[in-house]
């Protein structure tokens, strides 16, 4: 009998390894690849991109909205392949909260953990309130369901409530909702775009820059920045890495993907929009002629884009609960939040304290109103603290690549290029907030820096042990079987 024949017969764990994996408690190999992609498309929320927010693009760029657009899905596919450089080494629930960690250490992780934390629970309570306030226009009571009325409130319950508990179910469960509802709202938007396209004449070479009306510098960067919101998110499904079957392969493919799909869907809906406005219509899919022809269309689309948003909701709570659960087994969070159900295996005790917050921070900006410190910063969080988290990850990349001895120029030029674009992005960004309103801004860094001061005083203390934070999936001994005791040799 071979080595190999008598090791597998004997099925001896391998006691080089560790009895429990520091993400213990999550079921390996529930999920796929399009589970992954379901996720981090349902966070990115394309309904409301592009309905809504590529609408806004054209406003500031005019007829360089789409070179814009294909500049900054080129910005975040440099940040997904900086991604990448940790997702094919390392499988970690933190998502770019560890691969920062990694990297550059637990101050720069620390600071990427709470811009996400705050990243992931400003779109979860927005888009929450956007899909309460859309239910409500789709049932033709806006006027009502937007304020802070006893059916807003049921609804946001009720809502949150329910995406509590499909997290709690497991992640296939979550994901494999999204994917329906996602399938339906891309089918709908590329069949408008489609749509718009026929009825304008097909005039896509009339949507070319125009050169003689090319925005400034500032104003192109700042579009960029814009732009960028219709991408936050897609990073998400590298939470259920740990979940998945061969994180190391399936994680990075669904970051390509998820880009590729959801710049192809933005893409064309830009084309869609630009050759409307050549054809003299507004900047939009949908024009109050269209709503007047066809009334029971605003409903429709009403109905669609509040899917969209639930969905979003649903995927970044999913990604906030992931990332609360690897803090706790840090220490870095009460370490009750990283107990994990022994039925359904999920971060339970996470998903119930975060769908708490989550609800009850959506209830708060109903009724704190548009005017509020508190709805700017929720507002803000959106787009400023995912630009630093992907600043910091495509930062960590090259340092993490020269510690494990494994630095190729091939695999960081991506995470060069990418810092350099988003440090040009953040600085935009923060010149434009701070010559407008820098209050919100102030809320925000002071938020991150003093979590991020408070967690180096507890590693400097020794109260948060530094050799734990950064915890990823590990094989364990089960994992693998131990080779046999060679036989002495014959004298």
């Amino acid at each position: 009998m071979s080595a190999l024949s008598d090791a597998i017969a004997r099925r001896m764990p391998d006691s080089s390894l560790g009895q429990v994996s520091p993400l213990h408690g999550l079921r390996r190999g529930s999920v796929t690849t399009l589970d992954l992609v379901a996720q981090s498309v349902a966070a990115v929320a394309p309904a409301g991109g592009l309905l809504i927010l590529t609408g806004g693009l054209v406003d500031r760029t005019g007829s360089f909205a789409f070179v814009t657009l294909l500049l900054t899905a080129a910005a975040v596919i440099l940040v997904a392949l900086s991604m990448s450089v940790f997702a094919r080494r390392i499988s970690a629930a933190g998502g770019i909260y560890t691969f920062v960690t990694r990297g550059l250490g637990p101050v720069a992780g620390m600071i990427a953990g709470v811009a996400l934390l705050l990243g992931y629970a400003g779109v979860s309570m927005d888009t929450l309130r956007s899909a309460v306030r859309r239910l409500g226009v789709a049932f033709g009571d806006d006027g009502q369901w937007a304020s802070g009325s006893v059916a807003t409130v049921v609804l946001v319950v009720g809502i949150g409530a329910a995406i509590t508990a499909i997290i709690g179910l497991g992640a296939k469960t979550s994901t494999r909702v999204m994917l329906v509802v996602e399938a339906v709202v891309v089918t709908a938007l590329v069949g408008l775009s489609v749509a718009v396209l026929a009825s304008t004449g097909w005039k896509a070479p009339d949507v070319l820059p125009d050169l003689a009306a090319a925005p400034s510098l500032s104003s192109f960067a700042e579009g960029i920045g814009f732009a960028l919101i219709c991408f936050v998110g897609f990073e998400s499904g590298a939470a259920l890495g740990p979940e998945s079957r061969r994180p190391l392969a399936t994680v990075p493919r669904a970051l390509v993907w998820t880009i590729a799909a959801v710049a192809a869907v933005y893409l064309f809906g830009m084309l869609a929009q630009l050759s409307a406005v050549a054809d003299g219509r507004d900047a939009a899919l949908l024009t109050d002629a269209d709503l007047v022809a066809s009334p029971w269309l605003g409903s429709l689309i009403e109905a669609v884009v509040a899917a969209s948003w639930i969905a979003c909701t649903l995927a970044c709570t999913n990604a906030l609960v992931r990332l609360v659960f690897t803090m706790a087994r840090e220490g870095v969070l009460p370490t009750a939040l990283g107990r994990t159900s022994a039925r359904f295996a999920t971060p339970h005790v996470a998903a119930l304290a975060v769908g708490t917050v989550i609800i009850a921070g959506t209830l708060l900006l109903v009724w704190a109103g548009r005017e509020s410190l508190y709805r700017d910063v929720v507002h803000l969080s959106q787009s400023m603290a995912f630009i630093i988290a992907y600043l910091a990850v495509c930062a960590a990349a090259v340092p993490y690549l020269v510690r494990i001895g494994e630095f190729s120029l091939r695999e960081a030029w991506p995470a060069v290029l990418g810092t350099l674009a988003l440090a040009g992005v953040a600085g935009t960004e923060v010149l434009a907030e701070a010559s407008e309103d820098p209050t919100a801004l102030c809320v925000l860094l002071a938020v991150i820096a003093v979590a991020t001061l408070a967690h180096l005083l507890r590693v400097r203390s020794g109260s948060v042990l530094a050799a734990r934070v950064g915890a990823y999936d590990t094989p364990v001994a089960s994992d693998a079987i131990s080779s046999p005791v060679a036989p002495p040799p014959r004298s």
